[in-house]
């Protein structure tokens, strides 16, 4: 995951090392993100790639949140 203040710079990264398990139909990533500023909104986008490193291909649209 890439995020950062500014929806054109995601300049933040949070990584998630995950391992699959093959009988399950759905998979769910969860990344933790420590030290945000209150009162902020991120931006952030989803990009996977494949255990040896190279992209998969999958990129999500730019979303956001605001923290409290």
């Amino acid at each position: 995951m890439h995020y950062g203040t500014n929806p054109k710079e995601l300049s933040q990264n949070a990584k998630s090392p995950i391992r699959l398990n093959p009988s399950h139909s759905d998979t769910i990533f969860r990344v933790r993100i420590n030290d945000l500023k209150p009162r902020t909104t991120y931006y952030y986008k989803v990009e996977a790639m494949e255990s040896n490193g190279k992209d998969d291909g999958f990129k999500s649209e730019v979303k956001q949140f605001t923290t409290n």
